[in-house]
């Protein structure tokens, strides 16, 4: 008798051992809260264009953002999926054969840069495997995400434009408009969990977005001529390319630290 309460002792033991490491102690929802981070060595970025600086140094130790809270649930020991949202905010400066800017005394000319912002708020929805000896929500991890952004640019209204080739009444369209863009990332990173309830995260990601690459291409091909091969588009490109542009460069390449508190 005692023998076999001794056994139905060890079996209730690591059947709780099994559920607590499958929810993590018995929670197995995650509130987080995750920025990615990158270098804006070819392009204006939030960080640094406030600073009192030279343009190198803007330029060299500015960085990119995105800022990314989600709900991540855990779906068995070792994998975990989550929904949160997205935003990314920065100046970039465009042109537009729609438009001519003034310039001083010179009159109005085509093709002259005007400083702009492209603001995106979105969503994000990813599955996390973890690998080797890891399991929900500690070590090692792969994480796949599908990423949306719905962006608004609006060029700088201070400098004095005409139209080029439209109307007036369809100036404004042209000055500040909205889209759409959607990407794909794979990031490798690392999750601790202290005092049973605060997770720290760390990792790196690649991915791309399903457009923007027309202004990163022409800018490839002028400034390196060993890339200029084959016919250019006869697409002319617009404001609205440049701030898809501007998602695509601070999207491609990301470090995340994240912070997260494992709520039930």
């Amino acid at each position: 008798m005692k023998k076999a309460i001794l056994l139905l002792i060890i079996a209730a033991g690591l059947s709780s051992a099994n559920a607590q490491m499958y929810n993590y102690l018995g929670n197995h929802v995650i509130l987080n809260m995750e920025g990615y981070f990158s270098p804006a060595w070819m392009n204006p970025n939030p960080v640094s264009s406030g600073w009192d600086a030279g343009r190198g140094t803007k330029r060299y130790f500015g960085l990119n953002y995105f800022l990314s809270p989600s709900v991540e649930l855990i779906a068995w020991k070792k994998g975990t999926v989550g929904a949160g949202y997205n935003y990314f905010n920065s100046p970039f400066i465009g042109t537009d054969e729609r438009v001519k800017v003034l310039n001083g005394d010179w009159g109005y000319y085509d093709y002259g840069e005007l400083n702009g912002n492209v603001t995106a708020h979105g969503f994000n929805v990813y599955y996390k495997q973890y690998l080797g000896d890891g399991f929900a929500p500690l070590g090692h991890h792969l994480k796949f995400t599908f990423d949306g952004f719905f962006y608004h640019y609006r060029m700088d209204s201070t400098v004095a434009v005409v139209p080029n080739g439209v109307s007036y009444d369809e100036l404004p369209s042209v000055m500040e408009n909205k889209g759409s863009l959607f990407g794909l990332k794979v990031e490798y990173g690392y999750d601790f969990v202290m005092l049973n309830r605060l997770k720290l995260s760390l990792g790196a990601s690649i991915g791309t977005t399903f457009g923007g690459y027309r202004v990163p291409c022409n800018r490839i091909r002028d400034e390196l001529p060993m890339f200029d091969i084959g016919p250019r588009s006869d697409k002319p490109i617009y404001f609205d390319d440049h701030a898809r542009g501007r998602i695509l460069g601070a999207y491609w390449f990301g470090i995340k630290l994240g912070i997260g508190f494992i709520a039930f």
